[in-house]
């Protein structure tokens, strides 16, 4: 058994001390696999060396190891749990253990517990249960590369990804409920949706508003596939459509689909995206004469009200993303990448 396959709650960080849970009772076999995947790959990629695995004690109640004289690996048995205690050197090295093992954490099945944790506006309670989820990522470039984004030509240490929102109902219905909310003071016909990211979300509001919905290509992939799907195009003539996206950057893509509705007959005066990335978009679509509306922001993901305990991110992490979104060009210069300036297509 990978502890990186190993669902995790109750993570906490205190200097060089990492504790940890897992909701079921592990087996003396598994308690072993995990210790050795621990010792022979994460741990020598946080360190850099390969640690040598004692152990120091067994029994009923807990499974101790020493790792190299200057490591500590416990397993605790509880009634329906283990709980797992890491002992670094260092902090940093309790800390890398710390950002490779947050994506595991499971989410609270209690949507009132979550909620009573969080303080703030609507724009920031979405933005808190986002972090919840593990919708938005963060890598410093050590232990993984740097995001890949603007059409995969740049690099960012901030990756935003909706796709997993379904996967949690409680959070997932309070969002549709909220987007719903929104979308009621706005007179529309029918919903686009733009894949692959916001078919989802398109079609579970579409359900709740009980409005038809398509979907809209990115790109002509090959030539008999059309770029509105799920819809006759004579259905579009003078009918009011809402596009919809999980986020918006620069808002080019919005634009080139909303163009092939027009061209089209349609008529599209309003977008709607749970994140806005507050990087020009809504200024783009004020262009042509479309409305942007949303759940959260990028600032918003960032605002004090928000705890680190809800993020699970580190000082330096904070600090890394500030900077780059401050500068992104800046950022790129100083990581030893090229920076690409994009145009739209």
């Amino acid at each position: 058994m990978e502890i990186t396959k190993l669902a995790i709650k109750d993570l906490k960080l205190k200097e060089n001390i990492l504790n940890f849970s897992t909701p079921h009772l592990l087996e003396l076999k598994e308690i072993e696999n995990l210790a050795n995947d621990l010792s022979k790959n994460i741990l020598k990629k946080i360190i850099g060396k390969r640690l040598v695995l004692r152990e120091l004690k067994k029994d009923a109640n807990c499974v101790s190891y020493l790792l190299n004289r200057n490591y500590q690996l416990h397993f605790i048995f509880d009634i329906n749990e283990t709980r797992i205690t890491f002992v670094g050197k260092k902090r940093e090295e309790a800390e890398k253990l710390f950002r490779i093992l947050r994506e595991q954490r499971i989410l609270l099945s209690n949507l009132y517990e979550i909620l009573s944790n969080i303080k703030g506006n609507l724009s920031e309670i979405i933005a808190a249960l986002l972090w919840q989820i593990g919708a938005i990522k963060v890598s410093m470039g050590d232990l993984r590369p740097y995001f890949k984004v603007d059409e995969r030509k740049n690099r960012s240490p901030l990756y935003i990804d909706l796709k997993g929102l379904p996967n949690y109902p409680p959070i997932c219905d309070f969002i549709i409920s909220a987007a719903s909310l929104v979308l009621s003071t706005i007179q529309f016909d029918l919903i686009c949706g733009i894949e692959a990211g916001s078919i989802s979300l398109a079609s579970l509001i579409a359900e709740r508003l009980s409005k038809p919905m398509f979907f809209a290509r990115r790109e002509k992939r090959y030539p008999e596939a059309p770029i509105l799907e799920g819809i006759k195009l004579p259905e579009l003539y003078k009918r009011k459509v809402l596009l919809i996206d999980d986020t918006i950057v620069k808002g080019w893509t919005k634009k080139r689909i909303i163009n092939i509705i027009r061209e089209n007959g349609g008529i599209c005066e309003s977008c709607f995206v749970l994140l806005d990335r507050e990087q020009g978009g809504e200024e783009e679509l004020k262009e042509i004469g479309v409305k942007l509306y949303s759940l959260t922001t990028l600032s918003a993901l960032f605002s004090p009200n928000i705890p680190r305990e809800i993020t699970f991110i580190t000082d330096e992490e904070f600090k890394e993303i500030e900077k780059y979104l401050k500068d992104p060009e800046g950022w790129h210069k100083e990581k030893g990448f090229k920076y690409y300036h994009l145009t739209p297509k």
